[in-house]
C-alpha cells in the first residue's frame, strides 16, 4: 500500500512539474479535450461532439451570442473593418467557440485581409459546424428534422440553404419539441422545416427553473 502511494504521489508530482513547464492543463471535459485539439490545428474532429459537449458547459445559452454582438459583428463587415470584425468574433468566440457566424465572418475578414491560413482555418471550422447539423438530416419531417442547440443555428442553416425565412411555429411529436419554419426558394416554393430543440427546451427549462 505504502508502495502505491509513493507511486502515485510521484505521478501527481510529475504531472504538476509539466504543467509549470508547459504552461497547459491537462485535458479536462469532453467540450475542453475537443476544443484544444481544434485550436491545435486538428480540423478533422467530430463537430457534432463538439457542439453537443459545449451545451454542458457554464457557457451555454440556448439563446445563443447575444444579438447585439451578432450585429456589430456583421455591421464591422459591411463596413469593411475587417480587424474590428475579427476582433469581435474573437471575443465571441471565447465563450462560444461552436457559433457559426462568428467563424463565418473570421473566414471572409481573414480572406479579405489576405491571410489564406486563418480564412481556411475558420473556413473548415465553419463547415464542420454546419454540416454536423446537415449530414443525416433533410429538415423535411419531424423524423428527419435538423437538431440545433439554439435557435441562432436554425437561421444559419435557413442562410445556407439560401432560403428566405417566413413564418415560425412550434411543435410536439412524439415527445419532442420542434420549430417549424415557413420558408421560401429562389423559386418562390414555400417549404416547411423541422428543426429538433429538445436541447433548447432542456436548456429554457433550466433558466426558468432557477
Amino acid at each position: 500500500m505504502k508502495k502505491i502511494f509513493i507511486i502515485t504521489a510521484a505521478l501527481l508530482l510529475l504531472s504538476l512539474n509539466f504543467y509549470s513547464q508547459t504552461g497547459t492543463k491537462p485535458a479536462g471535459n469532453a467540450y475542453d479535450q475537443l476544443l484544444a485539439k481544434l485550436k491545435a490545428g486538428d480540423t478533422g474532429i467530430d463537430y457534432k461532439a463538439l457542439r453537443m459537449s459545449y451545451t454542458e458547459t457554464k457557457d451555454y445559452s440556448s439563446y445563443g451570442v447575444d444579438p447585439d454582438e451578432r450585429s456589430k459583428l456583421f455591421k464591422a463587415y459591411d463596413d469593411k473593418k475587417y480587424k474590428d470584425a475579427i476582433a469581435i468574433a474573437e471575443g465571441i468566440l471565447k465563450t462560444n467557440y461552436v457559433e457559426m457566424n462568428a467563424h463565418f465572418i473570421s473566414f471572409v475578414s481573414y480572406r479579405d485581409l489576405g491571410n489564406d491560413a486563418k480564412a481556411q482555418y475558420h473556413k473548415a471550422v465553419f463547415s464542420g459546424l454546419i454540416n454536423s447539423i446537415l449530414n443525416g438530416a433533410d429538415g423535411k419531417s419531424a423524423k428527419t428534422a435538423y437538431v440545433v442547440i439554439c435557435v441562432p443555428e436554425e437561421y444559419v442553416v435557413v442562410n445556407y440553404l439560401e432560403y428566405r425565412r417566413g413564418g415560425q411555429a412550434l411543435a410536439s411529436e412524439d415527445g419532442h419539441k420542434f420549430d417549424v419554419l415557413t420558408v421560401t426558394d429562389n423559386r418562390n416554393n414555400t417549404v416547411k422545416l423541422y428543426f429538433n430543440i429538445d436541447i433548447v427546451w432542456k436548456g429554457y427549462e433550466k433558466m426558468f427553473s432557477k
